[in-house]
């Protein structure tokens, strides 16, 4: 019996029972047990984000940067409660955008503060949740805090702000921090609404720990690898720690596809260099490409890695903007147990960076990172999440499978004069009148100025009555810039920033 005609007897029989109940009569029998075994149910599709969420602190005074340790109440400059309330509600906006609200299935998170209090870490988290469940992290985190809160990992209020926001069932696991000594400030973490059957953690050269978890999805194992290497992706000198970081993971996945070649394995997270790393720097070896084997030929004819990025239009591949230029840091790879016949399989066609206007992204859709700025801070992370769907039953290819030979040899750049002045419309003479305690919010979002130049040397422009300072990473807008007389008019776009304790825009356009 072909599948529609299943559905169509199983409705009908239900019906039929539903409306003999109704009129108070016995049904005259039950669903013949071949027609429900012949039933198929939907296969299981769901969600996984990696997101790098840019240091998100707990609020327990002991941190390796400086910045980031307890401030006396009131001071603007440091950091806060209230500024981690800003962080955890918007990450969870970001997060609950997914799914219709109920947020992702999984998510592997990167940039979660390590734990150097562990004598107060949180050991149960649904515990910590039902505790707490008659009050919201806002609170908590204001009106209703105790010192006995202080203690509390990154991990539990993360956790208790994504319930807050809806997004429940999660279980969480971490890696322990290694010690202040070690200078790793960071921990990945895995928030995963599938049971966790096991977890592993191994240490890499002057990185994070590499997360491995096994989930289980309906039966079927689903195996993650979490990592965060070494930073400077446009710094070559630190490439070869990348390849160290590189070279301790490929032999944790050589070991674990030479015991099952077909396993369902998802290798994510921020690796600190671009899904082309080899194309832009040919003349060195370097981890992600020459060592870890990450590429583009979706067959896996080259390598058994294959990287999502090469799902998109090379001018899309970006979940970063540094200094002007769209960076791929974060990552997602699969083998090829994702795209055979049993387990679980990529939905294809599903991979994509998630970008959400005025609250992760600005005006030209780059990241709207974090800033500590002023009482409550603004914006979320330097990197968007990169998402991609999966699931239960056989790989089903949409078109043809990437080749993996459109790859650039440069970063594309991402900035204003790629842009047109119409992505910004808003007048930002108001900022003039935001005290500059409040300043947080406004903080990386772009506007538009028709204003004077004040001072020439250094160059200020004069906003609603107060001179500013200015700032542009633009060698040629420097120039012009510098061409202008005192107190003439300039048609501007400019970011909002800061600079050594003091706010500034950095000029993005002239007209």
């Amino acid at each position: 019996m072909a599948s529609v005609d299943r559905w169509l007897v199983l409705s009908l029989l239900v019906a039929n029972t539903l409306c003999l109940s109704a009129c108070g009569l016995e049904a005259a029998s039950e669903l013949p047990k071949s027609i429900l075994e012949s039933v198929e149910p939907e296969p299981t599709t769901f969600t996984a984000v990696t997101y790098n969420v840019e240091n998100l602190f707990d609020v327990d005074g002991v941190a390796i940067f400086d910045s980031y340790k307890q401030s006396a109440a009131g001071d603007p400059s440091g950091y806060s409660r209230a500024k981690l309330l800003t962080k955890l509600q918007n990450i969870a906006q970001v997060l609950v955008s997914i799914d219709e609200g109920a947020g992702p299935a999984i998510v592997l998170f990167q940039e979660l503060e390590a734990d150097f209090t562990p004598e107060s870490s949180v050991q149960d988290f649904d515990a910590f949740l039902k505790q707490y469940s008659g009050t919201s992290i806002e609170a908590m985190l204001g009106s209703e805090w105790s010192e006995d809160f202080a203690g509390y990992p990154s991990s539990a209020w993360l956790l208790k702000a994504l319930s807050d926001a809806g997004m429940k069932g999660y279980e969480v696991v971490d890696v322990p921090s290694r010690g202040m000594e070690t200078g790793v400030a960071h921990t990945n973490a895995v928030y995963s609404k599938f049971p966790i059957v096991s977890v592993a953690h191994h240490p890499v050269l002057e990185a994070r720990d590499i997360l491995v978890a096994e989930l289980n999805v309906e039966g079927h194992p689903l195996h993650i690898y979490v990592n965060h290497w070494k930073s400077g992706a446009s710094n070559p000198e630190r490439e070869p720690v990348r390849v160290e970081n590189a070279k301790v993971l490929r032999g944790l996945l050589d070991a674990h596809l030479t015991e099952n070649p077909s396993a369902d394995i998802l290798v994510v997270g921020d690796l600190n260099s671009h899904y082309n790393h080899s194309t832009l720097y040919p003349d060195i070896e370097v981890g992600i490409n020459d060592v870890l084997g990450s590429d583009g030929s979706e067959d896996f004819s080259q390598n058994d890695l294959y990287n999502l990025w090469f799902e998109l239009a090379p001018e899309a591949r970006y979940s970063e903007v540094w200094r002007g230029r769209r960076g791929t840091l974060m990552h997602k790879l699969l083998t090829k147990g994702l795209y055979d016949e049993v387990g679980i399989s990529y939905v294809d066609g599903s991979f994509d960076k998630l970008v959400i206007a005025d609250l992760n992204a600005d005006a030209i859709g780059r990241p709207l990172r974090w800033s500590d700025w002023g009482l409550t801070g603004g914006g979320t992370s330097d990197h968007f999440p990169v998402v991609a769907q999966f699931k239960v039953g056989a790989f089903e290819p949409t078109g043809p499978l990437s080749e993996g030979n459109d790859a650039f040899d440069q970063e594309l750049r991402l900035d204003y004069y790629e842009c047109s002045v119409q992505h910004v419309t808003i007048d930002g003479s108001f900022l003039s009148r935001v005290p500059v305690a409040e300043l947080g919010p406004y903080m990386g979002k772009m506007y538009q100025l028709n204003t004077k130049v004040s001072n020439q040397s250094p160059f200020k422009i004069r906003v609603g009555g107060r001179d500013w300072g200015t700032y542009t990473h633009s060698k040629d807008l420097r120039e012009r810039l510098h061409t202008l007389e005192v107190g003439a008019q300039v048609e501007l776009v400019v970011t909002l920033g800061a600079y050594r304790g003091n706010e500034q825009f950095v000029i993005e356009w002239m007209r």
